[in-house]
C-alpha cells in the first residue's frame, strides 16, 4: 500500500515488470548509467516530478506530473540505427513496458478517486543520451489524494 509518491512509482515499477527503477534527471542519468549490465536493462528513469495544486472549498487538488524513460540498450552496433528494426524490435516493447507501468501508476492508493479521466503522452526515444538507449519517455499527471506524503 502506497503511502507516498515514490512508493506508488515503485510498486507500479514492479508490478510493469520493469527490471530495473532509477530516480535521476537526465544528467546524473548519464553520468552513472555505465553501472547497469545489459541484464539490468529495461531501466524506468524517473524524473524529479514536480506538484501542481489548487485549493478547493478548503480541501488541496493537487496533480503530481511524472516524466520519465523506459529505455533499453541496443545489442547491435548503432551507428546506423535507421537500418536497424527500431520501432519493432526496440521502440515498441518499452512502450508497451511505459503503458503497464501507467496503469499499475494509476492503480495505487495514491489516485485521487473522484478524477476519472487522466491524460498521459508515451514519445519515441531514438539512441537517447551516449549510451545509445532507445525506448520511449512518457508523462503523466496523476491527480493525487490531498494527504499523500510527496
Amino acid at each position: 500500500m502506497a503511502t507516498t509518491v515514490l512508493q506508488a512509482i515503485q510498486e507500479a515499477n514492479t508490478t510493469a515488470g520493469i527490471t530495473t527503477l532509477a530516480f535521476a534527471n537526465a544528467q546524473e542519468f548519464q553520468s552513472f548509467m555505465d553501472k547497469y549490465e545489459y541484464s539490468q536493462y529495461p531501466v524506468n528513469l524517473v524524473l524529479p516530478f514536480t506538484v501542481a495544486g489548487t485549493n478547493l472549498n478548503g480541501r488541496r487538488k493537487q496533480v503530481v506530473t511524472i516524466t520519465g524513460y523506459v529505455l533499453r540498450r541496443v545489442p547491435e552496433d548503432t551507428n546506423d540505427w535507421r537500418t536497424l528494426p527500431v520501432e519493432t524490435a526496440y521502440i515498441d516493447p518499452m512502450r508497451v513496458l511505459a503503458i503497464k507501468f501507467i496503469r499499475a501508476l494509476l492503480d495505487t492508493d495514491i489516485m485521487d478517486p473522484e478524477v476519472e479521466a487522466v491524460g498521459d503522452t508515451i514519445r519515441p526515444e531514438y539512441m537517447h543520451t551516449s549510451g545509445h538507449l532507445f525506448g520511449v519517455s512518457y508523462t503523466i499527471n496523476l491527480p493525487t489524494i490531498n494527504n499523500v506524503c510527496i
